[in-house]
């Protein structure tokens, strides 16, 4: 039983929700500026640990647009490391050869990877699940080899970078962070990064709320109805991989913003795979969990890679307890690659716990707090009525226009 219940559109209830909003957009806010960001020690460079945040930011756009597929319309889609990769590599090419600004770009990277998405969703006119599955996956694999064969506009297997200098993000002189150093760029970069992922945010929850969207998730539950329902299925099937990719595009756009940098190594198989992992952590078929799942993707494997070789950031209590299992590892062999074998046993404590992800998990928390019960129909209904008879009366009280004038 719940302590509190709220009315759904109820004062009480809209001020729940602003409050939340607000609490959101303090703790974005806060998060780059604290003390020691990302519960980092002093001996971390805080501008290293605010270019996570801008990683996390950028990887939570590609988790969304994953999701779009995924989680909305239900088609298994492994290859969006491609579309990641396909948007990063159009900005750096148009930045370093042809001197376009990185927020140039971000339309470029959107319609070019949109394109390319709607291509690779034709297959999934004809075949599904593990079989499309192998499709994309297939996308994902050849991606690094055609960046390897194109050297002379990718950079090969040394990448490609814009000169020093070219492109810069320099935070404005009005920014109140102008004069923090080394810190200034990252936090100006982390700024303009989380206002593009807002809107990007905003316009996926529109869309989902929509008729269109509406569609996209009877698509997933239940094809054959949708169908009979007049969702022109072919339509849907092949514009969602679009923009599923358009969104893979402006996050690999993001990612070249915060480092400038672009190789085959990035965005290889293993992306596809992780992107997909955070997907599931933060929860498919939920606009919010991919922050959490970009979270985990982007500490997770760092901190445990940190922990397993110097307990480097550790806390200190963790680390006295955990110091000797640390010793033992490194006395045998392999012991110091024993990161990735915590991860995954961690990873499947995880979707043991809480299969339908975190965000799921927290809102069956949040239930047990927090009760909203749905507006019923009946009281929309009256209030409609209550409006309508008002409405008549003013038009009553309207003079009326005399004809023979």
């Amino acid at each position: 039983m719940a302590m509190v219940t709220l009315q759904e559109g109820s004062p009480k209830h809209r001020a729940y929700v602003i409050g939340a909003w607000v609490l959101a957009a303090a703790v974005l806010l806060y998060v780059p500026f604290a003390s020691d960001i990302g519960f980092a020690p002093a001996s971390i460079d805080k501008a290293f640990r605010v270019t996570q945040l801008n990683d996390v930011i950028a990887y939570a756009v590609a988790i969304l647009g994953l999701n779009l597929v995924i989680g909305y319309s239900g088609q298994l889609s492994l290859g969006h490391s491609a579309f990641v990769g396909l948007g990063a590599y159009t900005t750096i090419i148009l930045v370093s050869d042809h001197g376009w600004s990185y927020f140039a770009t971000l339309p470029i990277s959107a319609a070019l990877c949109f394109s390319v998405g709607v291509i690779v969703g034709v297959p999934a006119l004809r075949i599904r699940g593990l079989y499309l599955a192998i499709v994309t996956l297939s996308v994902a694999y050849v991606f690094p080899t055609l960046v390897l064969k194109y050297e002379s506009l990718t950079g090969g297997p040394n990448g490609k970078k814009p000169a020093r200098g070219e492109g810069k993000l320099e935070p404005p002189s009005w920014a109140p962070f102008s004069d923090a150093g080394r810190l200034a760029q990252p936090l100006w970069t982390y700024c303009l990064l989380l206002g593009v992922a807002a809107v990007l945010f905003v316009l996926a929850r529109n869309f989902l709320k929509s008729r269109p969207g509406r569609a996209l998730v009877a698509l997933r539950d239940n094809p054959t109805s949708a169908a009979i329902n007049g969702v022109n299925l072919p339509l849907y099937k092949t514009m969602t991989f679009g923009v599923s990719a358009a969104y893979g595009g402006i996050a690999g756009s993001m990612l070249m913003m915060n480092r400038p940098f672009a190789s085959d190594v990035q965005f290889a198989l293993d992306l596809a795979i992780f992107l997909v992992v955070g997907l599931v952590v933060g929860g498919a078929g939920t606009i919010s969990g991919a922050i959490p799942g970009s979270l985990v993707f982007v500490f997770v494997p760092y901190f445990m890679s940190e922990w397993t070789n110097d307990q480097e950031g550790m806390p200190p209590g963790l680390k006295q307890i955990t110091s000797p299992l640390f010793d033992w590892l490194e006395t045998r062999q392999g012991g110091r690659s024993i990161a990735g074998v915590f991860f995954g046993i961690g990873l499947l404590i995880f979707v043991f716990l809480l299969p339908g992800g975190f965000i799921d998990g927290m809102r069956k928390l949040r239930a047990r707090v927090v009760r909203v019960v749905p507006n019923p129909s009946w009281r929309r209904d009256a209030a409609a009525k209550t409006a309508a008879p008002a409405a008549i009366e003013t038009d009553a009280a309207a003079p009326v226009p005399n004809p023979t004038h």
